[in-house]
């Protein structure tokens, strides 16, 4: 949304270097083209405010959360580029969060919305597709094409300095201070944006049983004779037979994935399939 009032607004935000009362003397023409006199990380600072107050507030709680006269020129100058940068709207005494605004506040999509919202505002947007991907002029340069867009002479200054902050915070910046590139729409990874990322296929698992409670293993210490009873070594060795191929039964998974299968020759001479060890 574009909020063409922002033009009638003469002050300048309290973080600045010149004063309400400074701004006062410098009444400015009709711009041509809307731009905020406010940049956009005093703007964030506003979304934030309502943010904790349940993303809609009252006007002057607004301002008194910010430290502000709610009738003052820096406060309106706020809310006019809130809503120049699409992030709030006002309805009657009540500043509300718009759906941009609302992702502004979240970290996941602050990146882009940042983004977006500083091509919401009409100078911004020229400037960026005149310039996009290309170095930008100096200074000079930038207020003479600020200048051309429609922007009074006495407020290209001010105009060019609200630019590049505001373009620094929504990330244009990225590749230097001396082009406009606009920023990936989210710094996370593909499967946070919830693009689907492909995985390989998982095998269903078997629920594990423990071993001692397994009915084969049971079964081999039942064989087993008493302590102190007699056990000869035959019979020692048919237990260890008989636990060996146990083992081989209950882990016959585990040793087929480990194997290979090569070709040997039979004496027929054809080829089959034989399992090696790796």
């Amino acid at each position: 949304m574009v909020d063409n009032s922002a033009d009638e607004v003469t002050v300048v935000s309290d973080s600045d270097s010149g004063t309400a009362h400074d701004a006062q003397k410098l009444k400015r023409q009709q711009s041509a083209i809307p731009f905020p006199y406010i940049p956009l990380p005093d703007v964030v600072e506003l979304v934030r405010v309502v943010e904790k107050r349940g993303h809609v507030c009252r006007v002057e709680e607004a301002a008194a959360d910010l430290g502000q006269q709610m009738t003052s020129g820096a406060f309106r100058s706020r809310l006019s580029a809130g809503r120049m940068f699409g992030a709030v709207e006002i309805a009657r005494r009540d500043v509300r969060l718009t759906d941009l605004g609302l992702a502004i506040c979240n970290p996941q999509t602050e990146p882009g919305s940042l983004a977006e919202a500083f091509l919401n505002v009409p100078l911004y947007k020229k400037i960026y597709d005149q310039f996009a991907g290309t170095k930008l002029p100096p200074d000079e340069g930038i207020e003479q094409v600020i200048r051309r867009l429609g922007v009074p002479a006495k407020q290209v200054a001010k105009a060019r300095q609200v630019l590049f902050r505001s373009a620094e915070t929504a990330g244009y910046f990225g590749a230097g201070r001396d082009r406009l590139i606009r920023p990936a729409a989210s710094s996370l990874g593909a499967e946070s944006s919830g693009a689907s990322v492909p995985r390989e296929p998982q095998r269903p698992r078997a629920e594990a049983v423990p071993m001692a409670n397994h009915p084969l293993i049971a079964g081999l210490v039942a064989k087993l004779p008493a302590e102190g009873e007699r056990f000869t070594p035959k019979q020692r060795q048919r237990w260890l037979d008989a636990a060996k191929v146990n083992l081989e039964l209950i882990y016959a998974a585990d040793d087929e994935e480990d194997e290979q299968l090569v070709a040997e020759p039979t004496p027929n001479g054809l080829a089959t399939a034989q399992r090696q060890p790796s």
